[in-house]
């Protein structure tokens, strides 16, 4: 009896994990990593979801986005509790997401770029946004053949 059961909480979950859509699996791709870091010690929530781009490509779909994420009262422990009260005065982060993910297994990522600040960095360097930028070009082209005509018949010389 206990291993149907088990066996139709699975189900659920993996019907539940199907549904969600790729700018939630980013959110949580996120958070994830953000909690990961060793220089994080609290809990973070995610505040609010900015500036979405979906894009659907040969080789798969690319989202990018911007995250708000607010510090909790709850410290960044394995298996902490979810339902954490946000800090009066916590810290607050914007972190900008490029993920791309494969065209013929959803669930899997081709390649991401996941870049987390300070809200109160106002005058981010304009040379660290382009860098952020130019690193998000890569992750969407990630998997695409270039095309590049004549290319091949006009960069290789005759053999000697």
């Amino acid at each position: 009896m206990k291993g149907l059961l088990v066996l139709g909480l699975g189900l659920v979950a993996l019907a539940a994990a199907s549904r969600l859509t790729l700018q939630e699996r980013v959110v949580d791709l996120v958070l994830e990593a953000f909690h990961n870091r060793s220089i994080v010690q609290w809990m973070y929530k995610e505040q609010g979801v900015e500036e979405v781009t979906e894009r659907e490509y040969p080789a798969g779909s690319f989202v990018r986005l911007r995250l708000r994420l607010q510090q909790t009262q709850c410290p960044n422990q394995p298996g902490s509790r979810q339902d954490c009260a946000l800090k009066r005065r916590g810290r607050r982060q914007i972190c900008l997401a490029c993920v791309k993910f494969d065209s013929r297994s959803p669930s899997k990522v081709l390649d991401s770029h996941m870049h987390c600040r300070t809200e109160t960095q106002h005058a981010v360097k304009e040379m660290e946004t382009t860098r952020h930028e130019e690193k998000c070009r890569t992750v969407q082209e990630t998997g695409e053949a270039p095309y590049h005509p004549g290319r091949l018949a006009f960069s290789r010389g005759l053999p000697s």
